[in-house]
């Protein structure tokens, strides 16, 4: 199991060597800003939270974790 740091800003701990990315409120297909948030089936009999547009229905994640050389 990976050492865990401090929670990050917004209160999400990430392990080290990674960072969380949280994605703009804005749909990346039609780019209106009315979102909402809730739990999303992702097809393999998961769910996360993800954002989605009410205008045209599309839903992406709310944040995805990336390797971080930065600070530690």
């Amino acid at each position: 199991m990976p050492d865990l740091t401090a929670p990050a800003p917004g209160g999400v701990a990430t392990a080290a060597g990674f960072r969380v990315i949280y994605h703009a409120p804005v749909c990346p297909d039609c780019a209106s800003p009315d979102v909402t948030t809730g739990e999303v089936e992702t097809g393999d009999g998961l769910a996360e939270t993800a954002l989605t547009c009410r205008a045209c229905g599309t839903a992406w994640p709310m944040a995805c974790v990336a390797e971080w050389g930065g600070p530690q």
